[in-house]
């Protein structure tokens, strides 16, 4: 039976990334700050989805940015970690709340198992 992962709290850290051109350096910069593990999935936005698959919703098209698709990043991580992957990510795309590049959360972690580090 696999044991849980340490007794420090772990979060996990969701970035969705609006510029995919981006997601080198953010895996990069993970690897700097000592993250790891991460898993990428290729999302689309509801902004994207009305664009293109609800043609009776096309006027309000126009009030979503155009976008080419997104990634989303996932990472379990200690939570001494989180403020430098903040500011990785504002490193990356400018600042969060003035950027329409990015969007971060982090969600406790009560227990966590499946990788031995």
């Amino acid at each position: 039976m696999s044991e849980p992962m340490s007794d420090s709290a772990m979060k996990l850290m969701v970035v969705i990334l609006d510029q995919p051109e981006l997601i080198d350096d953010l895996i990069t910069g993970y690897l700097d700050l000592g993250v790891q593990g991460a898993t990428v999935i290729e999302s689309r936005g509801m902004g994207q989805i009305v664009r293109q698959e609800m043609p009776m919703f096309a006027g309000l098209a126009s009030l979503f940015p155009e976008s080419t698709g997104s990634r989303m990043v996932l990472s379990v991580m200690p939570e001494a970690l989180i403020d430098q992957v903040f500011g990785l990510i504002e490193e990356l795309v400018g600042a969060l709340e003035q950027s329409n590049s990015a969007v971060c959360f982090t969600v406790p972690v009560d227990q966590f198992r499946g990788i031995r580090h």
